[in-house]
């Protein structure tokens, strides 16, 4: 019957499994869990004695686990691992793959064209990845560096491989950690809308990757955890060979959230020697590249022949310069990728974090005659801006200068410099005055533009900016000092800008383009506005960004785009940091209760190891050579499988639970304050105290509280208490059949809502509220619980002859729990308007029968004769 049962639900829901209608879930959830297995594959297919060892780390809950492909009895093509899930069929489109390391070896080209990953259906192959798709994936270089292996798939499939096709040595070294599979559809899009928002935190790799096996190993990354870290003024450096060809790449991926096209990405680099700008010859070298899920999106070269790209200010007079692609296309990873020609020694680059922001992002900075935060005008004379020449027969001129002051941002003024000898070096400048005194710590400077291309010259050594208070020099910025901190934009545009940090208080502001010695040709710059970003506590951040006016902006551990120093949470776990799964307002990462349970999530880190995604544990060794569900405890509300949902074994009372869970369906909903901390205040001993007033449901006493015990008192299985016998397939007490459609944790056979989280109806525990007293087992206190009879429930006959039924009467349903005198727990069931207690076991004396429904709990002293 129970088999008949599970068929017919399983017929029913497989065209919906895994894709029930959630707003939003994790990427890269690993296949793991009871009914999933993990096998060795040759060309044969699955080949169980070639593989020594057991391949249960992949599939285990611990997701630090891992198998090693050297341990094949030999290293021939076609080796590999097989993942299936016999739970049920995962739809096309969902992206699948593996997570993998090669120990101290290196990831390279010729490696990847030598691994594939399959799909199938039922033992039958869907599809395979080519050489050419999965070079698309992030590789890594160096120690122990973990990979994802993607395949987006236009099938569905029950079943993953992972193999090479022919003979590598380096197959022996590398460890499978688990495979995964997901619905792009559902992964959270970060729309937070704010500039320079650093992609760091618990939920990004950082990967590295060599264009062939010859320069790979020579080039090295120093301290590339720094560059996903959340501390903006930390980083890794990228270390080039000298005289090699081929091409380095630096990343980072974002497993929690993908980011909009429209928005700019890229990275906030230095060259290792910060006196010096990048030249032109490196950012010929530089490209920026966006990926989603290991496909390439955009790509785009600083330096493409179209002269120098867009720089802004970035840091206030550091060496940072941000190198900038404004994405098409939505995208969860973004590389820099820097190649080496002949005769190009690049050496290292700093790279400091990755970045994301909309394009929008600009300061409200400029100095113009009206409409600007910061009023000025063009300051006239022979020693402030120079003229249009005589006659045009003067080549070193400024015209159109009032086109810097005005209120339209695409006009510009022109400078032109004539061809230069060694025995002539001539100049043209202008100034732009402020109607106030700007202070210290200001960063300023013009938007210029670069008339012909600039291959092979150095754009800013023959620009000085000029700092003055009225006639007096404050600041000089020159290309072998300050002169610049750069912002690099891949647009169509040649904007740049130029300037410095004032060390005094200033109100003037002039630009001054030389000709230079090696210059053979006439130049042309068109100068678009003057800006003055003030930075008033000196943290290197422009007020108008600052979200830390008495702080500092550039830490952000968690990578949510708010500086630690704005935020109250700064949790960094494996938790989500973009999902809150209880829909508290709290995002997971900083909610204590992720789920809403009742039962923090410190006491479902069931292992204490300060992780959250490897506690998953149902089952019992043996009966499954698998633990879990595939949901970690913390987002699980049936942390046990035993059909009871956790918080009805929290410890917390049930005239509590009725209050804030009036459909029961195991969430505390939505309108109960969590205040800040996601636990529900009713249950603290005051407003996010974080200390619970009700110690956690333990009936038996044993080392196992309820949630997580299958046997609560000791004596029945949970499962069976609730008549639920039959879905016991091993007779251990839990249940097996892995159907999950909303990932609450709660089984389909038992869920009573299969699109939404929770189960609105659910069985109370069965064990009453009174084995909870310690004195009630020691025969005091029960007096003290037994109340009068309610109107709606009806108990009789009492006193009741041994042998004849005793009714139960309610206008609802419920469940009764029968006492001895002592406390001891006697029989217990769920009854549907009425039910009937046979008493012929029972010998003469006093029991208590204790009724639990919907909207009461009574209790009644009952006399057998």
């Amino acid at each position: 019957m129970a088999k008949k049962l599970f068929d017919r639900l399983a017929a029913i829901l497989m065209v919906f499994m895994m894709s029930a209608a959630l707003s939003a879930q994790k990427g890269y959830e690993p296949i793991r869990g009871m009914g999933v297995e993990a096998k060795p594959v040759n060309n044969s297919g699955i080949c169980l004695a070639c593989y020594s060892g057991s391949m249960n780390p992949v599939v285990d809950a611990n997701l630090d686990n891992s198998v090693s492909m050297g341990n094949f009895a030999s290293l021939l093509s076609g080796n590999g691992i097989s993942v299936k899930n016999t739970n049920g069929m995962y739809p096309a489109g969902y992206i699948t793959g593996f997570n993998v390391d090669l120990g101290t070896s290196f990831i390279t080209v010729d490696l990847l064209s030598s691994l594939r990953i399959s799909t199938y259906k039922n033992g039958v192959l869907q599809e395979t990845t080519s050489s050419s798709t999965l070079l698309s994936v992030p590789a890594f270089g160096g120690s122990k560096n973990r990979i994802f292996l993607h395949l987006k798939t236009t099938k569905e499939f029950n079943e993953v491989r992972l193999y090479q096709t022919n003979a590598l040595s380096v197959f022996s070294s590398m460890n499978v950690y688990y495979a995964f599979a997901f619905d792009p559809a559902k992964v959270p899009v970060d729309q937070n809308g704010i500039c320079d928002d650093i992609i760091a935190g618990s939920g990004v790799d950082g990967n590295v990757s060599g264009s062939s096996s010859f320069l790979a190993p020579l080039s090295f990354i120093q301290n590339k955890e720094r560059i996903g870290d959340g501390d903006k003024n930390s980083y890794g450096s990228v270390v080039l060979p000298v005289g090699l060809l081929g091409s380095y790449s630096v990343g980072v991926l974002d497993k929690n959230q993908v980011y909009p096209a429209g928005n700019k990405t890229g990275f906030v680099i230095s060259p290792d020697d910060e006196g010096k700008l990048l030249s032109a010859e490196f950012l010929k070298n530089i490209t920026v590249e966006t990926y989603l899920y290991g496909q390439l999106q955009d790509s785009k070269t600083l330096f493409d022949g179209g002269g120098l790209i867009n720089i802004k200010v970035l840091g206030f007079g550091s060496g940072k310069q941000k190198v900038t692609l404004t994405s098409s296309k939505p995208f969860n990873e973004v590389r820099l990728k820097i190649t080496q020609t002949l005769g190009v020694n690049l050496g290292s680059l700093k790279v400091y974090y990755a970045f994301e922001e909309p394009a929008s992002c600009d300061c409200n900075d400029k100095i113009q005659t009206s409409g600007s935060a910061i009023p000025g005008n063009i300051v006239t004379g022979s020693n402030w801006t120079s003229g249009p020449g005589f006659l045009g027969l003067i080549l070193a001129k400024m015209t159109n200068t009032s086109a810097i002051v005005d209120t339209n941002t695409s006009n510009y003024a022109t400078a032109t410099l004539p061809a230069a000898s060694f025995l002539s070096i001539f100049s043209a400048y202008a100034t732009v005055g402020t109607n106030t005194l700007l202070p210290a710590n200001t960063y300023a400077g013009f938007t210029l533009e670069k008339a012909a291309n600039l291959i092979g010259v150095s754009v800013l050594e023959n620009i000085t900016v000029t700092l003055y208070n009225n006639n007096t020099q404050t600041d000089s910025f020159t290309s072998t000092g300050s002169l610049i901190s750069g912002n690099f934009f891949t647009t169509d545009s040649n904007k740049f800008y130029v300037g410095g940090k004032s060390t005094k208080p200033f109100n003037r502001i002039k630009v001054t383009f030389y000709s230079g010695t090696g210059v053979r040709i006439p130049q042309n710059y068109n100068i678009y506005n003057a800006f003055a970003s003030r930075d008033d506590d000196n943290d290197g951040v422009p007020n108008c960004f600052d979200q830390c006016p008495n702080g500092n902006d550039s830490i952000d551990l968690n990578g949510n785009g708010i500086p630690d120093c704005a935020e109250g949470c700064t949790a960094v776990n494996d938790k989500s940091p973009t999902l809150d799964t209880d829909g508290d307002g709290i995002m997971d990462a900083c909610d204590l209760d992720s789920d809403n349970d009742g039962i923090p999530d410190a006491i479902e880190d069931l292992d204490k190891n300060g992780k959250f995604e490897d506690d998953d544990t149902e089952g019992v060794f043996g009966p499954v050579q698998v633990l879990g569900d595939g949901i970690a405890a913390y987002l699980d509300l049936d942390s046990d499988n035993d059909g009871i949902l956790d918080l009805f074994e929290s410890g917390i009372p049930t005239s509590v639970i009725n209050q804030i869970d009036t459909d029961r369906n195991g969430i505390i909903d939505k309108g109960v304050a969590v205040g800040a901390n996601g636990i529900a205040d009713i249950l603290e001993t005051s407003p996010d105290s974080g200390i619970l007033k009700y110690p956690l449901k333990n009936t038996d006493g044993d080392d196992k509280p309820d949630f997580v015990d299958l046997n609560s008192n000791g004596d029945v299985y949970d499962l069976y208490a609730i008549d639920k016998a039959d879905l016991d397939d091993f007779g251990a007490g839990f249940i097996s059949r892995i159907v999950d459609l909303d990932k609450d944790g709660i089984q389909a056979v038992v869920d009573t809502d299969l699109v939404k989280r929770g189960a609105p109806n659910s069985p109370l525990s069965p064990y009453a509220t009174l084995m909870k007293n310690a004195q009630m087992k020691s025969g005091k206190g029960i007096d003290a619980d037994i109340t009068e009879k309610a109107n709606d429930i009806k108990v009789y006959p009492n006193p009741v002859k041994s042998g004849e039924n005793l009714n139960v009467r309610s206008e609802e349903n419920g469940v009764y729990t029968l006492f001895s005198a002592q406390g001891q727990l006697i029989r217990s069931d769920k009854f549907s308007g009425n039910a009937e207690i046979n008493t012929a076991s029972l010998p003469a004396g006093i029991y208590v029968v204790k009724i639990e429904t919907k909207s009461t709990v009574k209790s009644y002293k009952i006399i057998v004769k």
